[in-house]
């Protein structure tokens, strides 16, 4: 019997950055190169990526995810989020499916918190989107309305 994590790719390399204005920032994960035993992996042997997310909470195979193709396809994620006192945490993790439908570790987990408050009682929702773009590696932009 041969050992299935011998033929699973690589986790993410996942990086956080932050730009100047306060309501944008960029999550970016980059391309695995080589699976777990060491062999390399081709970027047209990478058939998906799977997002993860979840609010407030831990992120796992569990989660909802978005599946995003390997080229530069774009997707979209909006969160409705209900203003309260403690702010929210935003976490994403990806994990690669190969073109032979093995699917990678699950890459570190990256986190951001979200202020949502208002002075209404009840305070309307606040959308918060994420724009998801993978190729060479995955980016997520988020977008504050």
């Amino acid at each position: 019997m041969i050992k299935l994590a011998a033929f699973l790719l690589v986790g993410l390399m996942v990086t956080l950055a932050v730009q100047a204005a306060p309501a944008n920032s960029d999550l970016s994960w980059e391309a695995p190169t080589t699976r777990v035993d060491g062999t390399p992996l081709a970027p047209a042997e990478i058939a998906e990526y799977r997002v993860f997310y979840t609010v407030d909470g831990q992120v796992t195979g569990e989660n909802d995810f978005i599946v995003v193709g390997p080229t530069a396809t774009a997707e979209t994620v909006t969160l409705k989020l209900i203003p309260r006192e403690q702010p929210y945490t935003v976490s994403f993790a990806i994990t690669v499916i190969d073109t032979e439908g093995r699917s990678s570790p699950q890459s570190d987990t990256v986190s951001k918190k979200f202020a949502v408050n208002s002075t209404a009682n009840p305070g309307p929702a606040t959308n918060i989107q994420f724009d998801i773009t993978c190729g060479s590696g995955c980016t997520i932009q988020e977008i504050v309305e």
